[in-house]
């Protein structure tokens, strides 16, 4: 999971101390304004479509490319990319990483606040 996320979104991998067990490290990925933190999971989970929660999301530049590069490596989009109406500039897509985390990616996202 930690070479698949640093991989498609170029994450830095390594390590950090747990929160809740102090003196234990934990696999991550650090990707700009994140850290994706892994964990082993004796039980497989159940994919995040329509639970509690649904996706996260990645603003991506270029997303046509990004999305290129995703289907060379093998990553299918779940939908088509498309533009939001009334938001100017904005394309969406969304892709599930291998384990079931449903993911959107967007380009043209204005920053938050605005």
């Amino acid at each position: 999971m930690q070479a698949w996320y640093a991989k498609t979104f170029g994450g830095v991998v390594g390590k950090r101390e747990s929160v809740a067990r102090p003196g234990n490290y934990i696999d991550c990925d650090d990707l700009p304004g994140v850290n994706l933190s892994m964990s082993p999971s004796d039980n497989r989970r159940a994919p995040t479509a329509g639970r509690s929660i649904d996706h996260i999301g990645f603003e991506v530049k270029n997303l046509e490319a990004f999305t290129k590069k995703l289907a060379a490596q093998g990553t299918k989009l779940d939908e088509p990319i498309r533009s939001i109406p009334n938001a100017k500039n904005l394309k969406i897509t969304f892709i599930t990483d291998p384990w079931g985390t449903r993911i959107e990616l967007t380009e043209g996202l204005p920053p938050a606040g605005h």
